[in-house]
Parts: structure tokens; C-alpha cells; sequence
């Protein structure tokens, strides 16, 4: 792949891999440094890049295992995150939030599969076939993933559903 091939590639799929890094990283500094260093892993290989069926599914896969990475070297950052956010809720005791806030706070809770496969499907916009190839399953797995974290979150908002 040359220089320019290379560089028509980035700029197709930079904001798109931008974000997909923030749907899971949840923060725009982190997302743009795993977007750089993704860049430049690809950069590296750009020769063996001629060889990838689907570049965006590579560059987007590329991106999410950069995340996964950096996300398992948060983990003990984003428990304490965590932990102080519920902290803070419970305390504050708040009878109302925002049902957006709230919707964001209960898709953070589902299992990473449904959270990630949601996100996809309902954020990005992604149809099932390109989120089965991002999260390298089965279309039949992404669609119950799907399927059982709406009925989840449903669960958790009808009573908000009812009154609207």
C-alpha cells in the first residue's frame, strides 16, 4: 500500500474509529490517543494492509483491541470511578435525573457483549453484520446480545416509559 493509498484509508475511517474508541473508552482524550497509536501500528503495516478483505472492519477491530488494552490498565481507576459515582448518587439522594443520564449510567451496567453490541447497533448506527464482524460472533449472538440488553433496559425504564 503506498503513501497515498494509505493516507485516503486514514482519513475514511479516522472519525469512525475516533468513535468507536469513545463508545468504550467513555473519555476523548484516551479514544484520540488509541486512534494515534492505531494509526501508526497501521502505518507500520501498511504493506500487509493490500492483503485485508474489509479494511474497515480491520481498522475498526485494530481500534477496539487498542481499547480493551487500555481499559484493562484502567481497571482499578474505573472501579474507584465507579464506586465514588454510585457513592455520590446515593448520598446525594436525588429523586429525579435526567433519563438520558440515567440510560447512559444503566447501558455502562449491562455485560460488555450486550453494552458493546447495543452501542454499535443503536449509537453507531452499524447493521448486524458489520458489528458480527467487529466483535468477531456470529450475527445470531449480536442479535440476542442486542435483544436481551433492550429488554434489560427496558425493564429498568418502563415506569419512566409509562408516565412519558
Amino acid at each position: 500500500m503506498t503513501s497515498s493509498e494509505f493516507e485516503k484509508l486514514i482519513i475514511q475511517q479516522k472519525d469512525k474509529m475516533y468513535r468507536f474508541a469513545v463508545s468504550i473508552l467513555k473519555n476523548s482524550e484516551d479514544a484520540q490517543d488509541t486512534v494515534q497509536e492505531v494509526v501508526l501500528q497501521l502505518w507500520k503495516n501498511r504493506r500487509s494492509l493490500d492483503r485485508k478483505k474489509n479494511l474497515e472492519s480491520y481498522c475498526l477491530n485494530a481500534v477496539r483491541n487498542r481499547c480493551f488494552d487500555v481499559l484493562r490498565k484502567q481497571k482499578h481507576r474505573q472501579e474507584y470511578q465507579k464506586t465514588m459515582d454510585y457513592q455520590s448518587m446515593v448520598e446525594s439522594n436525588i429523586e429525579y435525573t435526567d433519563l438520558v443520564e440515567k440510560l447512559k449510567k444503566e447501558i455502562l451496567k449491562l455485560p460488555d457483549q450486550q453494552r458493546l453490541a447495543i452501542e454499535l447497533k443503536d449509537l453507531q448506527g452499524l447493521n448486524y453484520e458489520e458489528i458480527s464482524t467487529i466483535m468477531e460472533q456470529s450475527i445470531t449472538s449480536i442479535r440476542a446480545s442486542v435483544s436481551r440488553g433492550r429488554k434489560k433496559l427496558y425493564e429498568i425504564f418502563k415506569e419512566e416509559i409509562a408516565n412519558v
